[in-house]
Order: C-alpha cells, then structure tokens, then sequence
C-alpha cells in the first residue's frame, strides 16, 4: 500500500497516514491483527441504544450546532456525500447528507453507535485526526475496508477553549479532488467552535486536559489518562472506550512514559 505524504495547502498541513510516526503505526497494525478485522468486512457492531442517547445527550449543544453549520454549507455541495459527528471515543453520534446515501450506509449498519476506531474500522481520517489533533485525509485504496475504496474522507477536530470535544468528517467519491474539502472544513469547525465558545460550553476537565497537553498526549492518550487518575479500572476504561485491554495498558505506559512517572501513584500525585 501507498501512502501520500502530508500534504499541504494555503491554510496549512494535513495529515495523512504517512505523516504518523512509525511506532503508532507498528501500534494500530497490532489492533488491527489482534481483533482479527477482515478487509471485506461489512457489518459493524454498534452500541447500545441506552449508551449511545447517554453520549448524545452530553453532546446535544455541540450536535445541534455542528449540524447547523453543516447545513448551511451542505447546498455548495453537488456531489454525493455524507457528513459524521463523532465524539472523543470514536463513536459516530450523527450522520447527514442525503437521504438515499445514508440509507445505503445504514444498511451496513454504519450510523449512531458504530465505532471508527482503528481496530473497527481500520485505517480511517477519523482515526488519524484522533492521533494527531489534525485535519486528516484518507484516500479511496488506503482504507483498510474494501467497502471505503470508492470513497475519499477528510476529518477535522472540534476544539473548545483548546480541547477538542468532537470531529466532524466528509465522505464523498474517490474521484473527487478532495482539495476543495480542506478549506470546506476549516470553515465549519471554526464556526461551530466559534458558536460554542460564545455559548460558554463548560469542559468540565479543562484544566487538566491542559496539563496533559503540556507532555504532547495524544486526545486518546488524554482520555485514557483521565479515566485512570478517575480511579477507573483497565476493564472499565476499555469498555467505557470501546477499546481492549491491552490497547489501555500499552497507552498507559506511552503516557507514563511522555509524562516521566513509572507507577500509578506517581501519576495520581503528578496531576492532583
């Protein structure tokens, strides 16, 4: 497989496969063997409904207003596409785009509930944007999923007073120039953060979130390491995540490692 380097444009970089270190690379090549995903899959498991309008609920503000800023730029748009607001997890809240493309996909079971993380769905710009805060671009052949061939996506971060709350992600056919979705992008997640800021939305973890970023953890990294000085268990942070177990414990130690302790209580007292 070919990867494109990161490429660049008027309004700066975007990330693309290439533009991931080797060792996270190593890293989702070991998810990806260790569930076993298969390049012809076509149904993806979701979960469940009681969980999913729990995550809507805690994002209702930022959906409605995501989904309007969509909306307003969605008549420019003469191609077949699809929009996907999704949250820190990896877990799709919302689909919109048209009508009979949606019902298409939704027949693969792909929509509300469905996870796009590396180890579900393989190699994917939701996955590389979550690595690396970026705008990301993944091209037809470089998905994992046979299914996403025909396909190009470009996903960006929604970021609020700094932290990233949600990603929003443009899906359309593989002959498309996806230049043209850069900029597209970068309009609507700078309105919708805009919107957000000027709404006052409340992180609620903010100033440890911050923290983090001062040793450079990833947004994945971040949520792991919350939930660990929360006090949650490696089984409640995976299930809580939709990750395994092992994915917990191997992000761990990258975060015990980037931020210099050997030992939980280390940690907890680093960042309380």
């Amino acid at each position: 497989m070919i990867f494109p380097k990161v490429q660049q444009n008027r309004n700066g970089a975007v990330a693309g496969i290439a533009s991931l270190e080797y060792d996270v690379l190593k890293q989702w090549e070991e998810r990806i063997r260790s569930v076993g995903l298969c390049r012809d899959k076509q149904i993806f498991p979701r979960i469940s409904s009681t969980r999913l309008q729990e995550k809507i609920a805690q994002q209702s503000t930022l959906i409605q207003v995501l989904s309007n800023e969509i909306k307003a730029i969605e008549e420019t748009l003469q191609a077949a596409h699809f929009f996907i607001i999704v949250d820190t997890s990896g877990v799709i809240l919302k689909l919109q785009g048209n009508d009979d493309i949606l019902q298409r996909i939704d027949m693969l079971n792909i929509g509300p509930g469905t996870s796009v993380m590396v180890e579900h769905s393989g190699y994917n710009a939701i996955a590389v944007t979550m690595e690396t805060g970026m705008i990301a671009l993944v091209q037809g052949m470089e998905h994992t999923l046979n299914l996403f061939h025909s396909w190009n996506c470009i996903c960006a971060p929604i970021r609020v007073k700094g932290t990233i709350q949600a990603y929003v992600n443009l899906t359309f056919p593989v002959e498309i120039d996806p230049t043209f979705a850069v900029p597209l992008l970068q309009h609507i997640a700078r309105m919708t953060e805009k919107r957000l800021q000027t709404d006052g939305i409340n992180t609620g973890h903010e100033i440890v979130y911050k923290t983090f970023e001062t040793y450079q953890l990833t947004g994945r990294q971040k949520e792991v390491a919350y939930a660990w000085l929360q006090g949650y268990t490696y089984t409640q942070i995976a299930q809580s995540l939709y990750i395994s177990i092992h994915t917990v414990r191997t992000i761990l130690k990258t975060v015990y490692d980037k931020t210099g302790v050997n030992s939980k209580s280390a940690f907890i007292r680093k960042f309380t």
